[in-house]
């Protein structure tokens, strides 16, 4: 049987969540939520999504979404804000106490510092692990192991640029952190979506050079490359003329 996971994007309609620098939360939360349902799908999750449009629920009936869908796993997206504008970083949160909610939030808070390791992580070990704790009601009414994600402040323009320049690369690292926790296995290259298919831009003329010369299929730009498909490069570069 196919685990199911709920994917919830935060606020929605009426509720705009947290409005600055002329972004709205609800925006930001709906987009990286739907390419994280894509990802998972992809991986052969069955995704519920608290809402998939711009369309205001309850807190409760989040959890309640989750709740009849009988979750393995509930993941809260939201973008956090604070007057100071100088505020910025990562979060992760969980209700209070130990449980495998915060297994999950570790999965995932320990995937975003992989990935976007010049950005500041908030943790709190307080408890021996990285979340935040707070009886948010979304995750604290949820039955699944449930977490929310503050994917950087939108009251700094320096986490404006992730929370619109980097939807995939947070898509996929939440998605990564939750296959962990589900113990399945992350499949890149073509089963994935082509989240990580663009190369750096002081990396593009060279990545289409090798692409047309037939030395790499192209996929896979920023992932690492085994020993056998580095050769095989290699291999394949010495007989270009």
């Amino acid at each position: 049987m196919s685990k199911v996971v709920c994917i919830d994007p935060g606020h929605g309609g009426k509720d705009p969540g947290a409005v600055a620098n002329g972004l709205k939360e609800k925006d930001i939360t709906l987009a990286i939520a739907l390419k994280l349902g894509n990802i998972l799908e992809k991986h052969k999750i069955k995704v519920v999504y608290t809402r998939t449009t711009d369309k205001y629920l309850s807190l409760t009936e989040r959890a309640n979404i989750s709740n009849r869908a009988n979750a393995d796993a509930l993941v809260s997206i939201h973008t956090n804000s604070a007057t100071n504008s100088s505020a910025r970083g990562l979060e992760v949160w969980t209700s209070r106490g130990q449980t495998q909610g915060d297994v999950l939030a570790t999965c995932i808070g320990e995937q975003l510092m992989e990935d976007f390791k010049g950005v500041p992580f908030r943790a709190d070990y307080s408890d021996g692990d990285l979340d935040k704790e707070e009886n948010f009601t979304v995750i604290a009414k949820a039955k699944a192991p449930a977490c929310l994600v503050e994917l950087g402040f939108i009251s700094n323009k320096e986490d404006n640029k992730l929370q619109t320049g980097n939807q995939d690369e947070f898509a996929l690292a939440i998605a990564k952190g939750v296959l962990k926790f589900l113990g399945i296995l992350y499949k890149g290259g073509n089963t994935m979506t082509n989240t990580n298919d663009n190369p750096s831009p002081w990396a593009k003329e060279a990545w289409e050079w090798a692409k047309k010369e037939g030395i790499t299929d192209g996929t896979r730009p920023k992932e690492p490359a085994t020993r056998e498909e580095i050769i095989t490069m290699i291999y394949r570069a010495k007989k270009v003329k």
